[in-house]
């Protein structure tokens, strides 16, 4: 189980990579996908110095602010047009930022052996909902060089997910237990999670109900 404060494609892919990690044996490939992950290129200095070399020039700026003052537009939509336009010049807008360093991700792990060695062990099946996040291109592209399968469920359909059981039964414990603080909360959910997600029969239970009979 991994924890993710932001909830975005980027932070998405790195979970993945850590999952493929975890599940191969492989030293050399563990390295690598670490190698990927932490490599300098990808801190904020870094990432802000490639978005500031692409930004347009005060001239540009300037002359394209202008073509939305003075057009025949309404006000309003030449402003929020102009919004948009600094917003897409701020080398500190965290999309742009989180969009490159996936970028940069799929290029560090281009640039090692890693799919070579992965292609000869099982593939991992991860079973995603539809969010939009998991439907990136770029989580395709990674999961393709790690060796991963995505298996995406029908839309609304949250019981087709076998780890729907889990958190049901997590549910009813935490409704009955104590707990005063939101951080005895999270140890609490933490240790019943682990408890609980190994157990085969949720496994068994899903298969059996949807693909048995």
């Amino acid at each position: 189980m991994e924890e993710n404060i932001k909830n975005n494609s980027y932070t998405f892919l790195k979970t993945v990579c850590n999952f493929r990690s975890l599940n191969t044996n492989n030293h050399k490939v563990k390295q690598q996908i670490k190698e990927a992950l932490n490599n300098p290129n990808l801190e904020i200095e870094n990432i802000q110095l490639i978005l500031y070399k692409k930004q347009l020039s005060n001239k540009d700026l300037i002359n394209k602010i202008n073509d939305e003052l003075y057009n025949e537009n309404p006000k309003q939509i030449s402003i929020e047009k102009i919004q948009k336009i600094c917003r897409k010049e701020d080398i500190n807008n965290s999309r742009k930022i989180s969009n490159l360093q996936r970028e940069i991700i799929l290029k560090n792990l281009q640039n090692s052996k890693i799919k070579e060695i992965l292609s000869k062990e099982k593939p991992i099946y991860l079973i995603l909902d539809n969010a939009k996040i998991h439907h990136a291109k770029i989580i395709e592209s990674v999961c393709d060089i790690l060796n991963m399968k995505l298996i995406f469920l029908e839309p609304y359909c949250p019981d087709l997910n076998p780890i729907e059981d889990v958190w049901r039964t997590i549910k009813r414990i935490l409704y009955n237990s104590n707990y005063k603080t939101l951080e005895k909360l999270i140890k609490l959910f933490k240790k019943l999670f682990y408890e609980i997600v190994d157990d085969t029969s949720f496994y068994n239970n899903w298969l059996s109900e949807y693909f048995m009979v």
